[in-house]
Formats: structure tokens, C-alpha cells, sequence
């Protein structure tokens, strides 16, 4: 084990998200630690519930005044007349908007505040210790991080150009502040996203970690009889199981802590598919101009897709190489009581299967992304051949 790793551990590599996310209002971190306070939970409470409740009403009153003017004025951001299919799909797209956020952002807050979300810190530093995790691993982790970072502020900058000139804010004097907490709330969100996949890139790495250790499991080095090596593998392979069932327990508190957000994220992600589809498909059907904002929402939704289902899918994958690497693994030392132990290794290994799930409804892997395409052109066929028997009119609001 090198210096460097003995000085560093997940949580100083992972500090710039956690003490951002501490800003929030979100308790991040293991329960043992002997700064904290009952004072500092007080205030990262009441700060958190200051956060979750600006988020409720920032964009609960914007959506509210977006359809109001909608329903007054029914003219597009480009000057246009929209029709009853229009205003039906640019207000369920602001729906789905404000769910998603504050959503993610509310349970995400009230998963914090539970004790499954620091036994996953608990259990996370427990395995790091136990495998004795070195710099290589450690320097994944910060890579990981300093990636995310570059996309949230990518993203963050982004939103804030696009808010400013965006009808969803325009509140009169109240437009500055609404601009301000509408992006810190979308940061914060961002914010979860990424700490979701960062752990599970750590979680992944644990499992390479334990994939490497098995070709080094039946190294007999000098041990002078035959006796005191199947000994010695017994116990390595017992030390193994071990750490191979805490980390499996990992991916079960992941599916506990951020099940629901993925749930919530998956559902919006897939009316966003819907909605922005069927608007381009309508344009394209009228010969009309095809919108650009429902393009830009529909990649931006299929890149957030992408990014959340690439580090699960790896996660599964490499989790499934470890029953193969063990069924490889045919010590010549071995007595028949070691044999037998192995065999069982490998059969609750086949068994165990960790894979991240959203709230067990579905698994979250690269089956999901085609899953979705192939539901969302159905739902657009549908609703394609359903439009073209009703005429499109607009409702008139000047009737008294």
C-alpha cells in the first residue's frame, strides 16, 4: 500500500461535491464524525428546507403564470399563433420541467435526513479500508469528479444564458430573483445527478478492484506444506466473499438512497421524448417551421439519459465479469473442503447480480435508452393519426 493512498480517502476526493452539496442544505458524508454537531444538523436543516421550499415556489409560480399567459395570449416565443395542440404540449413540457425539479430535489432532501444514507457512507469508507484501496483508484475518483464539474458548469452557464431571455421568468421586477433561484435550484439538481454517478463509478471501481484481487487469490508464495496453503487460500477467499457482499450491499443502498430520483428522472426524461417528438413530427406534417427549443430540450434529455445509464451499465458488466473470473480460478493446492468453498463463492456471486434499479420498476442500463425510443415513436404514431381527425383550432379567450 503506497503513502498517497493512506492519506486520501473517497470523501477527500470526492470534497468539492460533497461540500457543495453540504451548501445546499444535504447532509453528505459518514454519521462518524465528531465535528458535526447537533447544532451544524440543526442549520444544514433549516438551510436545506429554505432551499426545498424556494424551489417549490419558484417554479411552482412560474408555471402558473406560464400558463396563465398562455391560456391569455396563446402566441408562441416566436410570434406565432398556437394551436390547441401547442398549448397542450408546451404546457405539459412546463409541467414535466417543474415536477422533475422539484421532485428530485424533495426527495432527494428527505433521503438525506434517513439512516440508510449514512450507512452507505459508513459501508463505503468500511470496504475502503478493507481493500486497501491504492493512488490508482483514488485518482479515477477525482478524475470522475473534475469531469462532472465540468459539466455542471457547462450546463450551469448555459441555463443561466438561456433563462435570461426564456417567457418562463417573466415576472416583472420579481425576474431577477427568479432567474438567480431558478438556476441554483437547477445547480442542485445537477448536483444530485452527478453525485449519483460518481458513486457508482466508485462502486464499479470497488468491483474492478475485487475482479484484479481474484487472480491473485491462489499465489502460494512459501509456505511449506500443502495443508498450510489451502489454509491460507481458505481464508483469502473467505476475506473475499466478504468484501464482495458488502460491496453488493453498496449497490443496494445506491437503489435505496436514489431510487426514487431515477424513477422521477426516467419518467421525465420519457414525456420529454413524447412531447418534443410529437412536436417536430406535427411541424414536419403542416410543412410549419420546426420548433428549436423542443430540439434543444430533446437532446439535452437524451444526453442526461446517456450520462445516467453509461456508469450503471458498467457497473452490471463489471459485476458480471466476477463470477467468470472466479470459475477460471483452479488452484492445484487445494484440499476438497477449499474446492467446495469456491464452488459456493461462485454460486452466490452468479446469484448476487447487482445491478442499480429505479425503485425495481426497471433496471437502469443501455437497455433502457432503445426501451424508450421504441415506446415514445409508438405514442407519437398514435397521437399523429389521432391529431389528423380533429381539426386544429385555437380556444377563444375573448368570449365573455
Amino acid at each position: 500500500m503506497d503513502l498517497r493512498a493512506m492519506v486520501t480517502s473517497i470523501e477527500t476526493n470526492l470534497w468539492p461535491l460533497l461540500v457543495g452539496l453540504r451548501i445546499f442544505g444535504f447532509r453528505m458524508g459518514s454519521s462518524k464524525k465528531p465535528s458535526e454537531g447537533s447544532r451544524y444538523s440543526i442549520g444544514l436543516t433549516v438551510v436545506g428546507s429554505l432551499m426545498v421550499l424556494s424551489t417549490v415556489v419558484i417554479h411552482c409560480t412560474s408555471f402558473v403564470c406560464g400558463v396563465m399567459r398562455l391560456k391569455a395570449n396563446g402566441i408562441g416565443t416566436n410570434g406565432t399563433n398556437l394551436t390547441t395542440a401547442n398549448l397542450l404540449n408546451i404546457g405539459i413540457e412546463h409541467l414535466n420541467y417543474t415536477w422533475v425539479l422539484i421532485g428530485v430535489h424533495v426527495t432527494f432532501f428527505f433521503v438525506s435526513l434517513t439512516s440508510n444514507w449514512t450507512t452507505l457512507w459508513d459501508s463505503l469508507l468500511l470496504i475502503e479500508r478493507n481493500l486497501k484501496l491504492n493512488s490508482t483508484f483514488h485518482r479515477k475518483c477525482k478524475k470522475s469528479v473534475s469531469i462532472g464539474f465540468c459539466f455542471l458548469l457547462i450546463d450551469c452557464v448555459s441555463h443561466l444564458l438561456i433563462s435570461i431571455r426564456s417567457f418562463y421568468w417573466d415576472m416583472g421586477v420579481l425576474s431577477p430573483l427568479a432567474i438567480v433561484l431558478s438556476n441554483v435550484s437547477r445547480t442542485t439538481i445537477v448536483s444530485v445527478f452527478l453525485l449519483f454517478c460518481v458513486l457508482v463509478r466508485v462502486i464499479m471501481l470497488v468491483f474492478q478492484t475485487l475482479n484484479e484481487q481474484i487472480a491473485h487469490l491462489d499465489e502460494t508464495e512459501q509456505f511449506p506444506s500443502l495443508y498450510l496453503t489451502s489454509r491460507v487460500l481458505n481464508m483469502r477467499l473467505e476475506k473475499w466473499r466478504r468484501n464482495h457482499t458488502l460491496a453488493c450491499e453498496l449497490v443496494e443502498m445506491v437503489n435505496q438512497c436514489f431510487g426514487i430520483v431515477m424513477l422521477v428522472t426516467v419518467v421525465n426524461v420519457f414525456i420529454s421524448f413524447i412531447t418534443t417528438t410529437f412536436e417536430i413530427v406535427r411541424s414536419m406534417q403542416d410543412d410549419a417551421t420546426i420548433p428549436v427549443l423542443f430540439i434543444v430540450i430533446f437532446i439535452k434529455k437524451s444526453i442526461l439519459l446517456s450520462i445516467i445509464i453509461y456508469e450503471p451499465y458498467r457497473l452490471q458488466a463489471e459485476a458480471a465479469r466476477t463470477a467468470v473470473s472466479l470459475r477460471k480460478l483452479q488452484p492445484s493446492t487445494a484440499d476438497l473442503m477449499t474446492q467446495i468453498k469456491l464452488n459456493t463463492v461462485v454460486i452466490e456471486v452468479t446469484h448476487a447480480g447487482p445491478k442499480i434499479t429505479a425503485m425495481e420498476f426497471f433496471d437502469v442500463n443501455r437497455r433502457l435508452l432503445p426501451t424508450l425510443i421504441g415506446s415514445t415513436l409508438t405514442y407519437v404514431a398514435i397521437f399523429s393519426v389521432k391529431l389528423r381527425q380533429i381539426p386544429n383550432h385555437r380556444p377563444n379567450n375573448n368570449q365573455n
